[in-house]
């Protein structure tokens, strides 16, 4: 059966290929030379101009400011092709290096996949840009990579092991005037018949700053040119207009919809205790939780250990601590093991400095059949005021093999998060007939 799914997906239509989002180009080598730490190193030194074991923030860039462009029409052209790249994470030999990845029930760790797919985004960014203002004795560059979204990556279809090869492919699918999107895939070698077979796919959107990282910096436009170059470009610009359409259309900006107030009441009106006809009594429907006890919490101190090349913690990190937190969740909601099946849009809104207590708070937010969906929160706290900053937001969708019982909010402000969670739940593009086969 898994031989058959194999195939499967080795021979997917040029539409697929274009939904996935990556195109390769002729000539280009599918086998990687590099595993990701050495494609780290390598763009640390020679694009950045820092060891791999120091970060950009030591060094002073303020010179390299002035090498900026101040308009597109100073840089040349790109094309796809252009940011081609293959890194491997070598599972299959480099037993030290697997021990990273592996969970207590033998799979990947989706959140150590997330690190590396975050570090591969932003060399992929750096090889689109190519800048005629910096001089050929200056190799540092200019630009500071910052992540700013990562869109739907569903997971639900492979199962990754813990033993075999994981390549990651992937090149800027589209640039507006200061942000690219990257889009990648990920492979795992077949030992049994030596093939590459993609398991899924990611696209992180990217933002250009400036060498201090204080202000936008303009990079080069993108030009498709063939057809599915041309597809895949309209579908970046079709994701910043869903983005977009998220933002205006969100509950923080609009009262929900005629519909979902209807769902609200009738959950309001399962859990009246019709004995005492009062607004305050509540009883608890069979088989649900109160939305108050689907929680889970944790707070940590940013070490420099997992800062990135600019002095700020790595948003890599930020997502692994968010996945693993949110599976802890649902293990504990549902009271089995649960599956990863769909990564939903990660933004973040703010940097996290080294030295902050960061907080982050998991909360189930809604259930249908088999899934769950999980809300992560990253909150900045201080101390001395006792305030709270936001910095990022996650949304993960777990599958159970058993029901998972029902999230029943109590108040106005649990019934916004219900609907916000029940929007990203239907927003999603993996198939909810298909079985776990990926546990975190």
């Amino acid at each position: 059966m898994m031989t058959k799914l194999f195939k499967f997906l080795s021979h997917r239509t040029k539409f697929e290929m274009i939904r996935r989002g990556l195109i390769i180009p002729p000539g280009a080598c599918e086998t990687p030379t590099k595993t990701v730490t050495d494609l780290l190193d390598d763009f640390t030194r020679s694009v950045l101009g820092t060891n791999s074991k120091y970060c950009a923030g030591s060094i002073s860039r303020e010179h390299l400011v002035k090498y900026l462009p101040a308009t597109q029409e100073e840089l040349p052209v790109r094309r796809m092709s252009d940011s081609y790249d293959t890194a491997i994470i070598p599972l299959g030999s480099d037993i030290s290096m697997r021990e990273k990845y592996m969970t207590f029930h033998k799979t990947i760790r989706i959140g150590r996949l997330l690190e590396d797919l975050d570090v591969f985004a932003v060399t992929l960014c750096y090889k689109h840009i190519l800048n005629p203002n910096q001089p050929a004795d200056i190799s540092v560059s200019p630009y500071s990579i910052v992540t700013a979204c990562v869109d739907q990556m569903d997971i639900s279809h492979v199962p990754l092991r813990y033993d075999a090869d994981i390549r990651l492919r992937g090149h800027v699918t589209w640039v507006g005037k200061s942000s690219f999107e990257a889009s990648m895939e990920v492979d795992q070698i077949d030992k049994d018949s030596n093939e590459w077979n993609t398991v899924t796919n990611a696209r992180f959107v990217m933002v250009s700053r400036d060498s201090m990282n204080k202000g936008s910096a303009i990079v080069n436009r993108l030009v498709p040119e063939t057809d599915e170059e041309k597809a895949l470009f309209r579908k970046g610009e079709e994701n910043k207009e869903r983005r977009a359409k998220m933002q205006t259309t969100s509950l923080f900006r609009k009262p929900p919809s005629e519909q979902e107030r209807l769902i609200i009441h009738e959950q309001f009106l399962r859990t009246i205790d019709w004995k005492s006809m009062s607004f305050k009594s509540r009883i608890k429907p069979t088989n649900c939780v109160w939305m108050a006890d689907a929680k889970l919490k944790n707070m940590i101190l940013c070490q420099p250990e997992n800062r990135n090349r600019f002095n700020k913690i790595f948003g890599g990190f930020l997502m692994r601590l968010a996945v693993e937190l949110a599976w802890a969740n649902g293990y504990v909601y549902c009271k089995s093991l649960p599956t990863l099946v769909h990564v939903d849009d990660i933004l973040f809104r703010k940097p996290v400095e080294i030295g902050s207590l960061l907080y982050f708070s998991s909360q189930v937010v809604y259930t249908q059949g088999h899934y769950v969906m999980v809300r992560v929160s990253a909150e900045v706290v201080q101390p001395e005021d006792g305030t709270h900053d936001l910095t990022n937001v996650f949304h993960f969708t777990l599958k159970t093999d058993s029901l998972a019982p029902e999230v029943i909010p109590r108040t106005y402000q649990e019934a916004m998060m219900f609907l916000d969670g029940r929007r990203h739940f239907i927003d999603t593009e993996h198939d909810l007939s298909d079985p776990p086969v990926a546990k975190l």
